[in-house]
């Protein structure tokens, strides 16, 4: 990861023989007129990117994201008509916590969602926990053990599967250097800074931000990274100004705010210790993998993929892909869109559940939010996409 392709290899050209033709001598030329032309038209575009924040290592990974939403509609018909009365009601959480360090980490993933629609009650909840050994500091290597629960209100039973196995790859935060990044662009688009900060100085602002827990007050850290900026020589006649400090202490104690990049993929064994359907324990055969790419701070991109079945894999599997995507267009205003596939085999036979969402998150207060959504989703002998609709409006009032 130390590596600089970007920087000249600083090798010693020998001499060009006079002997070469002028027709070498104008290609020559030619390429390094073009040359020169690329770098200035996209000078300005590399210089803004120039620390990708998926080249950031941190020492220690440490994410957690909790969701939860609710709703409920209660319809009593005028008319006395009981049929037509209606009492539904949902309820969805959803928790994810990744944690790395140089020699182990752990993931725990929990999606839970339970539906009530008069005196009928349908749950889904899924929970994978894994603890994974490196071999060797600071190596990709690794050797996990997991556990994984599934339960569902049709069958009524709880299905437990532990396995352990082997893999390669890890992840990093790297929202320290996001939030330097974040403080940048808004210095300069303020004019604040005449120019956008060296990438050192977005490195250093980085380690100081991830090391704010060391700081004995964020008034503290705010000093340093105060001093780190104002010592580039960019800040503007005048120095840094209360809003500037004010929008810099936000971005830094921005807790809802993470970005992440890394990969793994692993493959083991397990053991089915319950079978919800009642089912003989048998031996599995697991796969996994996730892939996280964070192109700029206001960006975030997330694959995940797991397959488990018995060893007659081809004809008996169960297969689960979600991806998403998170698009933060201003800091009032983010996209996401999410992709999630399930396909279960059995027999040979497959059956595939799709579903594709759309949100659009809009913050035009601190205290208040807005959230439109679509939810796209087609099951086995659906003549047609169900579609849903959302609209979600939320005010802290304390």
């Amino acid at each position: 990861m130390g590596d600089n392709p970007h920087l000249g290899s600083g090798r010693i050209r020998p001499p060009v023989p006079d002997c070469r033709s002028t027709f070498y001598d104008e290609v020559m030329g030619m390429r390094g007129f073009l040359l020169g032309l690329a770098v200035a038209t996209l000078g300005p575009a590399l210089a803004v990117s120039a620390v990708p924040l998926c080249s950031y290592q941190s020492p220690l990974t440490d994410l957690s994201d909790l969701a939860l939403s609710f709703s409920y509609e209660y319809h009593n018909n005028p008319y006395g008509l009981t049929e037509e009365d209606k009492s539904d009601g949902d309820f969805a959480v959803s928790f994810v916590r990744l944690y790395d360090r140089p020699e182990y980490g752990f993931d725990i993933d929990v999606d839970g969602a339970m539906a009530v629609t008069k005196d009928k009650l349908t749950y889904t909840l899924r929970a994978d926990g894994n603890y994974k050994r490196y071999f060797a500091s600071e190596e990709d290597l690794f050797a996990f053990t997991g556990v994984s629960a599934r339960s569902l209100s049709s069958s009524g039973a709880l299905g437990l599967t532990a396995s352990a196995g082997v893999g390669y790859g890890r992840f990093s935060d790297v929202t320290p250097l996001a939030t330097a990044t974040r403080i940048d662009t808004y210095l300069v688009r303020r004019g604040s800074l005449i120019d956008h900060l060296h990438a050192v100085d977005l490195q250093i602002l980085a380690y100081e931000i991830s090391s704010a827990a060391e700081y004995d007050s964020t008034a503290d850290l705010l000093t340093v990274v105060q001093d780190i900026i104002e010592e580039s020589g960019l800040v503007r006649e005048g120095g840094l100004d209360a809003i500037d400090i004010s929008e810099m202490t936000k971005f830094i104690q921005d807790e809802s705010f993470s970005r992440y990049c890394g990969w793994d993929a692993k493959v083991g064994l397990g053991y089915e210790i319950l079978d919800p359907s009642g089912g003989e324990n048998e031996f599995l055969v697991t796969a996994a993998f996730n892939y996280a790419f964070s192109t700029a701070p206001n960006t975030q991109f997330l694959v995940q993929g797991t397959l488990s079945g018995p060893p007659a894999l081809a004809t008996t599997n169960r297969i689960d892909l979600s991806t998403s995507y998170d698009y933060m267009a201003y800091e009032y205003l983010t996209l996401r869109a999410a992709y999630d596939f399930v396909r279960e085999t059995n027999a040979g036979v497959p059956t595939d559940i799709h579903q594709v969402s759309l949100d659009l998150v809009m913050t035009p207060l601190d205290t208040a939010s807005v959230i439109v959504g679509l939810v796209f989703e087609h099951r086995p002998y659906y003549t047609e996409w169900n579609v849903d609709a959302t609209l979600e409006i939320s005010i802290e009032l304390l």
